[in-house]
């Protein structure tokens, strides 16, 4: 956009005006006198004349009063028709005079204010009612007020604009800038006028704006806008986006216009939610995203790199015993340590969970990741003071380098499975990645591929295993055990999926089918007669199900889809389950007992701060952990662990359930001292639902404390009592 003419010189706009407001109804009718007064006078010497022509008188034409009284009324007749325009004429001048002078005087007020408003509201149109030249030249003057109105809008715009609108030359020097200016940069217009533009810039962004000031010159299409920094007064750096326009050829502007719009507060949001997507909000280092961008980036530069996979080994106890705000201690920390050990180019990322990565680039990279990966274990293992208590946290860690892998995501998923690797050969310890990793990997990729497809092609099924009264020998119970029929690999234990259903929601329905089918079994014995009427059903709830909102609701729509008593079902939680958010757990617990299920703590006295959780919560059962079984009877200790916590389960009317009896003598010891059930191998193993039935209605089981040194059930006998 052109300057303004507020923007010209002084003695420039005094001319204007002059011109705008010269007296012309007074010129107009002095020229009008002379004409009209001497055209008198001349008609007055021709009149003798032509009297005498037409010998109207025989007096003498040429006789001086009469040539005199003709030049007098020759005077007056042009007088009268001088006062007659002036009365006619000379109003209409005169309104048209009026309009004109108000209009110079707001054009002036607008120049010297800047604000244009008052150009298209101040002068009136002239009311045109003739076609001569006055009428003609009151619609010029409407014209003139129209061109000035729209003028003044695009004027006040630009002035009122918070848009920086700036007319530079093709070298960068600013010739005219609005007054935008003041508010964007801090700056007044007579600051920068006659300056080069680049004096604004950041200095990196000069060659950007030189690149773009020729691109605009060069008359092609019109380029996008650039993006560039100023500098505020205050030193800070404002965020703009410039539009050019090249109006160097237009002589009322001269230059190139460029309009720069503040967008500091859009890039600094944009920025956040850039940080927000690629950062680990806890920890504040790079997530699984950037973390792969930069092993890819390295990739494509042909730099050698190492990745090294580290996973906490103890996330899970410390959450336990310290919450959640102890685990989050824990990774903050681990972060902190790992980012010290490593260098600044280095890439420390949190992937997720308990699991980091260090990326590392440079021609050493592959021979130093080592040397890396014992420097991380020390630090990880430095001790640490969380909730009241010293721990020693510890980390296992896979590496893989890029000499003999493809992309981002196969260097990481290599060195994933060799941390899978250090894990299983005893944690603590950093294992590199070699090729039977990778088949191990791609084996468990392909089974939690068919793990997908499992509930689908129904080969998940429900085993159980009898919980039994130590004294009678008759069942009161099953816990019922998941396994997988897979097509190729036959019968899978829970340990060989499980982990990998975690990993995924695919625990929830596979956690959601095990309930219902666990269900729909004990609704078969209760309907099977006198035998089954009694027996009831434990499900285990893995953390994921309990965490899930609508798991109240799953439960609820097991029961009433197979007609089972709620009291018939029994909920199996781990003691790590309850050790997460207090009012969650205790509304959801206090729930699931409203429908009439009990509740049941399973690996009792493993955990940490057993008791305070069985005064907090409400707990029907407790199951004594198998680890306290293995030297009973002999172990004194063992047995004063086992007696105390049977009076525990006594003095808070508590179930007890012993887990993982083996011999009739662990029974025998069990009922001595005073644990009313047991389950384990001695008893039965876990069997298919149609073998449970059998069981169920065959008579009080052998090998209990009653004769303690039979042995196991045997199936086969099961299946006949049972046809």
């Amino acid at each position: 956009m052109a300057p303004h003419g507020d923007d010209r010189p002084d003695g420039g706009r005094r001319r204007v005006a002059a011109l705008l407001t010269r007296p012309v109804t007074d010129r107009v009718f002095t020229d009008l006198a002379i004409w009209m007064v001497g055209l008198g006078l001349v008609v007055g010497l021709a009149f003798p004349p032509f009297v005498a022509l037409l010998r109207v008188s025989d007096d003498g034409p040429y006789d001086p009063l009469f040539v005199g009284s003709c030049l007098a009324a020759g005077f007056i007749v042009g007088a009268l028709n001088h006062g007659l325009s002036r009365l006619v004429v000379g109003r209409r001048l005169a309104e048209l005079s009026r309009h004109l002078r108000l209009a110079a005087d707001t054009v002036l007020r607008a120049g010297a204010t800047g604000d244009w408003g008052g150009v298209a509201t101040g002068p009136a149109h002239i009311a045109v009612d003739s076609d001569d030249e006055l009428g003609r030249t009151a619609r010029a003057f409407n014209d003139l007020l129209d061109a000035l109105a729209a003028g003044a809008h695009s004027r006040s715009l630009v002035h009122n604009s918070s848009d920086l609108i700036t007319v530079v030359g093709r070298d960068g020097t600013v010739r005219w800038t609005s007054p935008s200016l003041q508010g964007l940069l801090g700056l007044a217009p007579e600051d920068v006028v006659g300056r080069r533009v680049h004096d604004l810039l950041h200095p990196d962004d000069t060659a950007r704006l030189c690149a773009y000031l020729g691109e605009v010159s060069a008359g092609g299409p019109t380029p996008p806008p650039v993006a560039l920094r100023l500098r505020h007064r205050d030193g800070t750096w404002r965020h703009v986006e410039a539009a050019g326009n090249d109006l160097q050829s237009d002589p009322a502007v001269g230059g190139i216009v460029l309009a720069a719009r503040d967008v500091t507060d859009r890039r600094e949001l944009e920025d956040r939610l850039r940080h927000q997507a690629y950062h680990d909000s806890l920890t504040g280092l790079p997530n699984r995203a950037l973390f792969l961008e930069e092993v890819q980036r390295t990739r494509a530069e042909g730099r050698v790199s190492a990745v090294l996979f580290v996973d906490l080994d103890n996330l899970k106890v410390v959450n336990d015993s310290a919450g959640h705000e102890g685990g989050d201690l824990l990774l903050t920390t681990v972060a902190e340590r790992l980012r010290a050990v490593v260098r600044p180019s280095d890439v420390v990322a949190r992937l997720g969970g308990d699991e980091f990565a260090v990326l590392l680039a440079g021609a050493g990279a592959a021979c130093d990741a080592p040397a890396v990966a014992q420097r991380v274990l020390a630090a990880v293992a430095a001790p640490l003071a969380l909730g009241g208590r010293s721990i020693v946290p510890s980390a296992s860690i896979g590496i893989a380098t890029s000499d003999a892998l493809g992309g981002a995501d196969d260097i990481v998923r290599a060195a994933d499975a060799a941390m899978y690797t250090a894990k299983k050969a005893g944690k603590g310890r950093a294992e590199l990645f070699q090729p039977r990793h990778h088949a191990a990997e791609l084996a468990r990729r392909a089974l939690r591929a068919d793990l997908e497809e499992a509930l689908e092609h129904e080969e998940l099924v429900l085993h159980h295993q009898p919980i039994v009264d130590l004294v009678t020998g008759s069942i009161v119970s099953f816990e019922a055990l998941l396994r997988w029929r897979h097509p190729r690999r036959g019968l899978l234990m829970p340990g060989e999926f499980v982990p990998l259903a975690e990993e995924s929601d695919l625990i929830l329905s596979i956690g959601r089918w095990a309930l219902r089918e666990a269900c729909r079994h004990a609704a078969a014995w209760q309907r099977s007669g006198a035998h089954g009427a009694g027996v009831t059903v434990s499900v285990n709830l893995s953390a994921r199900q309990f965490q899930h909102p609508g798991l109240v609701g799953e439960v609820e729509a097991a029961l009433g889809a197979a007609g089972l008593d709620p009291h018939h079902l029994t909920l199996e939680l781990t003691e790590s389950l309850l050790m997460q958010d207090g009012e969650v757990t205790r509304s959801r617990l206090a729930a699931l007992q409203a429908l009439g299920v009990s509740l049941a703590l399973d690996d009792f006295g493993t955990g940490y701060s057993s008791l305070s959780y069985l005064r907090r919560f409400a707990i029907d059962v407790l199951k004594i952990d198998r680890s306290f079984l293995d030297e009973v009877p002999g172990n004194p200790q063992d047995e004063a662990v086992v007696r105390a916590i049977v009076d525990l389960g006594s003095t808070l009317d508590l179930q007890l359930v012993a887990e993982g009896v083996e011999t009739g003598e662990q029974a025998a010891a069990l009922a001595e001292l005073g644990c009313p059930f047991g389950q384990g191998y001695h008893f039965a193993r876990p069997v298919p639902v149609e073998d449970a039935m059998a069981l169920v209605a065959l008579p009080p089981l052998r090998g209990t404390a009653v004769a303690s040194r039979a042995p196991v059930v045997d199936l086969r006998s099961v299946r006949r009592y049972g046809t």
